[in-house]
């Protein structure tokens, strides 16, 4: 039914995706970040998969990491540089692999300001390298400083009831692959509940179950960190489910996650 719709990209008419939305790609072919909203009012990312995920698993951001075992600043900058010089790289990558990701220092001596990679050349193991910076910096990296890299739409499933509900997945994307994901609209399949989930609510909302990764259950409690939790969710249940039930609800959003 995917191919059947219309598509809208704020301002910009354009052509369902080729394959459909629940094309699992192996290579980026729009980039990461894009949101298209079909006819139906219902608004979908692309976003590259951080491990297997199938449809109704419920999805957040990854957290910034050590750069491949410890890549390391070769050479100190300036405040303005516009590029990074980089070694002790461990793992070859073809020119551009990390654009769109992006670096920041691991120490807290900086601002701890995040910049974004704007190209690169080929990574050699062993080698060093430059990276091209979108913005010039405003901040010195020192020598030998260790970074933290980040790449924003690189979901995985939640597995922690603090995470944040980034998007629910409509079909299954492989491990590193790439694909749409659901942000906003009707959902038609949440994944819900464990043997041990609290009941949802009709109207109330959603959020993350650690006993079940990828699922969600009602809101736990009352307490404030049960508060907090539910007033980060941007998941909405359409259904009122027992507690200790497995399956999938309904859901709508209250904007676009």
């Amino acid at each position: 039914m995917a191919n059947e719709r219309n598509y809208q990209m704020i301002g910009h008419a354009v052509l369902a995706p080729m394959g459909g939305l629940l094309a699992d790609r192996t290579t980026p072919e729009f980039a990461l970040g894009t949101e298209i909203r079909d006819n139906r009012g219902n608004v979908f990312r692309f976003v590259e998969a951080a491990e297997a995920i199938v449809e109704g698993d419920v999805l957040t951001e990854v957290v910034e990491g050590a750069w491949d075992s410890g890549i390391l600043i070769d050479g100190a900058t300036a405040v303005g540089d516009t590029a990074v010089n980089i070694d002790t790289i461990t793992t070859a990558k073809a020119a551009g692999f990390y654009t769109g990701y992006y670096i920041t220092q691991a120490s807290a001596t900086g601002l701890g300001v995040a910049y974004r990679i704007k190209s690169h050349d080929a990574f050699a193991a062993s080698g060093s390298a430059t990276l091209q910076m979108d913005d010039p910096m405003s901040e010195i990296f020192a020598n030998n400083a260790a970074l933290l890299i980040f790449k924003p739409y690189r979901y995985e499933l939640t597995d922690a009831a603090t995470e944040v509900i980034k998007g629910v997945a409509i079909g299954s994307i492989t491990l590193d692959r790439f694909g749409w994901v659901q942000v906003s609209g009707y959902f038609q399949a949440v994944k819900l509940g464990h043997s041990t989930s609290a009941a949802t609510v009709l109207n109330e909302p959603l959020v993350p179950i650690a006993a079940n990764a990828g699922a969600v259950q009602g809101m736990a409690g009352n307490a404030e960190a049960d508060i907090m939790e539910a007033a980060a969710s941007g998941l909405i249940a359409l259904r009122t489910v027992a507690l200790n039930t497995t399956g999938f609800i309904t859901a709508s959003s209250k904007g676009i996650l």
